[in-house]
């Protein structure tokens, strides 16, 4: 698949296809990039769930006993958790439909 090409109507309005020249980067399908990019976000979502995670441990070490600091923490660790739960359920989503749709994944490159 080229991404960058172009279908124009022709003199007698049949069409023509306009093919990037040799030596031009063409690039990737959209299909493959979109699935790059969730990942990479997926990616991120979970370092910044685990540095999360560990806010809330540390959170929960210097608390020293106060019910307000305590509870702040255990809700930043429940959250973390539930983040990760979700990012990892979105990329087994994204995973199963793009395998249905034929999309290359990260986990199946290709076919």
């Amino acid at each position: 698949m080229k991404l960058i090409s172009l279908t124009v109507p022709g003199p007698s309005l049949t069409p023509v296809k306009i093919i990037a020249p040799e030596g031009v980067p063409t690039g990737i399908g959209l299909g493959p990039l979109i699935t790059a990019i969730i990942g990479v976000l997926i990616l991120i979502g979970v370092v910044l769930s685990l540095m999360f995670m560990l806010y809330g441990g540390l959170y929960w070490v210097q608390s020293k006993g106060d019910k307000e600091t305590l509870d702040r923490a255990r809700r930043i660790i429940l959250y973390s958790i539930i983040g990760l739960i979700v990012m990892s359920l979105s990329f087994v989503i994204v995973t199963v439909v793009s395998q249905a749709l034929g999309v290359p994944t990260l986990i199946a490159p290709s076919r």
